[in-house]
């Protein structure tokens, strides 16, 4: 708890202003205020067995979780970028994206910086606005990093390593430049044409859009192949927080189809490898 001078010898109310990580501290951990930024005011600094944690203050006396990872901003991956087995954390902060192999005994490196992108510094500002992915971009690849940005859509590839090239702007299409939000619109990356190659769905204000991958991790611009599940009453007035959409072969065929849970029932779109049928 913290309680504010008013500057006259009296104090304001104490509030609560860091919830300490969960789980709970031992009691043999020493919680201490250093400032650990330069910027003249005290953070808060955790000092453990497992190590240390720091919870910057800002600039109305709040601190920020230790360790400074939240949800909401920062993504986080268990995947295998090496091709040795085993999966490995990846995950996008503020600066940009860290990532600890894991070892033959199970346990994980000291998180390493790999790459300047993807990050909030870089306008990537929650995970809502701006999906982020770790996959094969072509079938046979490395775990690539792939995400919706502020422009469109950009790749990292992967090495093989643990680390990354730097990030391309492969395609000016479902980012916020193109008028493509969260709030509005659900991205994704599946197989879609069956060449087992991810391909870019998304439903936006018109409907169903598609990107086709071009099997070298680059893509087509984007085609409207379903007027329907989309955010414009034309569309079916499809709300993000009230109407989930899925892709799934419910057919056998080998291709996704799109369903879609909206007010009345369940709707269905048939995949016909280039286009989806409603009816």
């Amino acid at each position: 708890m913290t309680a504010s001078s008013r500057g006259d010898g009296t104090f304001d109310d104490d509030e609560r202003v860091l919830h300490p990580p969960t789980p709970t501290p031992n009691p043999a951990d020493l919680w201490t205020l250093a400032d650990m930024t330069g910027d003249g005011k005290p953070d808060a600094v955790l000092l453990c067995a497992d190590g240390v944690r720091v919870s910057s203050q800002d600039g109305s006396g709040m601190f920020a979780p230790a360790g400074g990872w939240l949800a909401e901003k920062h993504p986080r991956f268990l995947v295998d970028t090496t091709g040795d087995g085993r999966a490995d954390i990846v995950g996008c902060h503020d600066d940009g994206v860290w990532i600890s192999l894991q070892d033959e005994a199970g346990t994980f490196a000291e998180p390493l910086y790999v790459l300047d992108d993807f990050g909030t510094d870089q306008g990537w500002t929650s995970v809502e606005e701006h999906p982020r992915f770790l996959l094969r971009t072509v079938r046979d690849g490395q775990m690539d990093l792939i995400g919706f940005g502020p422009q469109g859509v950009v790749v990292s590839r992967g090495r093989g390593d643990g680390t990354f090239a730097p990030s391309q702007l492969v395609l000016n299409d479902f980012g916020h430049a193109q008028c493509w939000t969260g709030g509005k619109h659900l991205r994704f990356l599946t197989d879609v044409t069956g060449d087992g190659n991810p391909d870019i769905v998304g439903f936006g204000d018109a409907g169903g859009w598609v990107s086709h991958n071009r099997g070298d991790g680059r893509f087509d611009q984007a085609q409207l192949v379903c007027r329907g599940f989309g955010y414009d009453d034309d569309a079916g007035a499809w709300r993000v927080d009230r109407h989930p959409r899925f892709l799934a072969d419910i057919t056998g065929d080998g291709r996704v189809d799109i369903v879609g849970f909206g007010g009345p029932g369940v709707y269905v779109a048939r995949n016909l490898f280039r286009r989806f049928r409603t009816r």
